[in-house]
């Protein structure tokens, strides 16, 4: 997950004018090679005008739960630094996920053997394509549980290079629309009587398209800038191609499967720093956009108004410059959130508590349909060390991105969580 938070979302109209014009040169330079220049971001709406629509909302101060609650949320589970039983540590964790409740799961389709390590054999071939890993007795084992939504982060069909390949000029993307094709087309027809939604998408695309370039990326440099636009944008189109190609192809089915492109520091645009919502989405039509909001969480503040504001306006931002083939309830493009959360050894138990309660009142005043937390069990150590740990580690060590805690308890977030999931389609009791 992105671990830089905190921004200063509160912007005055001043402010926000001189930001219009950053994002409108940055637009500019992203749409140079098609129609020409973005229209400017239209003035933030008032942060009392989003309260009044999101405070009424918000489960703890008496708003509604909505029914369907369950099949909206769900939790990644990845790298987590500990476990509990002797079985396959993704399928551990896809039955820990399914126990507590919720009706979506987002998964690593990319690097298994690093991200799912305890209690696993994996004995994959070096050039496995995507399908064979969607027939891999553990995926299969976690896809048979009965959620109703199963996000997918799927890198690159080479899993090598990363943004270095999408910027060769003599990058060719055959091969991701290939693979891409042939495995919506297995996960079509294998579920064909399951109402279940797959979402494939990429994973936190900002920090890919910025690449080996990031350390010089807030300072202004911006190497490469056209081909990674061109290169990124031919990326998303072909594995959209090869979605519809298989929906097209395989129409008995009661399966969904939908492409989505994942951002992640949307409101870089407002200081005019190129970003994927700004240069890369006005030239594609993906199904969905995703985000993973830790930006607009603005988790500094430890409040959950303030949360609630960021979400909005990152909201109001990504739908301004993005295109889908699905919509909103409102007409708009579709996005969900593919990521967000709160390290309760941080920020303390009861402040991812408000925030969390805040984020969720934005999110249900925008009818967003899927809600990904991050994360099962938690993947970071205070230290930041990130080698593979050899048994589990204890709470004291990590920094609390979790819905159950080292000890099998369940975190704040989750105890939370787990209240709503009681009382959905009602009102938490006084």
């Amino acid at each position: 997950m992105e671990t830089e938070t905190g921004k200063k979302l509160g912007w005055t109209r001043r402010e926000f004018v001189r930001s219009a014009a950053g994002i409108a040169s940055a637009a500019m330079l992203g749409r140079a090679s098609v129609n020409g220049a973005a229209a400017p971001l239209p003035g933030p709406m008032p942060e009392q005008d989003i309260l009044a629509q999101v405070n009424p909302v918000r489960p703890l101060r008496a708003g509604n739960i909505p029914a369907d609650f369950a099949r909206r949320l769900g939790a990644a589970h990845v790298g987590g630094r500990y476990h509990f039983t002797a079985k396959p540590f993704l399928i551990e964790g896809a039955e820990r996920v399914h126990q507590l409740g919720l009706g979506g799961i987002k998964l690593w389709f990319s690097n298994v053997e690093r991200s799912y390590w305890f209690n696993s054999e994996w004995n994959l071939p070096d050039a496995y394509t995507f399908t064979e890993l969607a027939r891999h007795p553990y995926f299969v084992a976690a896809f048979a549980l009965p959620f109703s939504v199963i996000a997918l982060e799927l890198s690159s069909a080479r899993r090598t290079g990363g943004a270095a390949d999408l910027i060769n000029p003599n990058y060719d993307p055959t091969a991701d629309e290939t693979q891409i094709y042939e495995l919506t087309r297995h996960l079509l027809r294998t579920y064909r009587e399951r109402d279940v939604t797959f979402l494939l998408q990429n994973w936190e695309g900002d920090w890919m398209f910025r690449g080996s370039a990031q350390g010089g990326w807030m300072r202004g440099e911006y190497p490469k800038l056209e081909q990674r636009v061109t290169g990124f944008s031919r990326w998303f189109g072909a594995r959209q191609r090869g979605v519809e190609r298989a929906r097209a192809e395989v129409s008995d089915t009661r399966c969904r499967v939908l492409h989505a492109v994942e951002v992640n520091r949307v409101f870089d645009l407002l200081k005019g720093i190129p970003t994927v919502t700004t240069h890369v989405l006005p030239h594609i039509r993906p199904d969905l956009i995703s985000w993973s909001c830790y930006d607009g969480l603005n988790t500094g503040a430890r409040n959950g108004e303030k949360a609630a504001i960021g979400i909005w306006r990152g909201l109001d931002m990504i739908q301004h410059h993005a295109r889908t083939t699905q919509q909103d309830s409102t007409g708009k493009p579709a996005v969900y959130i593919g990521e967000l959360g709160f390290p309760e050894n941080v920020t303390t138990p009861a402040a991812a508590v408000e925030m969390m309660d805040g984020a969720l009142g934005a999110l249900m005043a925008r009818q967003i349909p899927y809600i990904l937390y991050w994360e099962l069990y938690c993947n970071e150590r205070k230290d930041g060390i990130k080698r593979k740990p050899v048994a589990s580690e204890n709470a004291e060590e990590l920094r609390g991105f979790w819905l159950v805690r080292p000890d099998g308890s369940t975190g704040a977030v989750g105890e939370y969580l787990a209240r709503l999931l009681r009382h959905a389609g009602g009102r938490l009791p006084p």
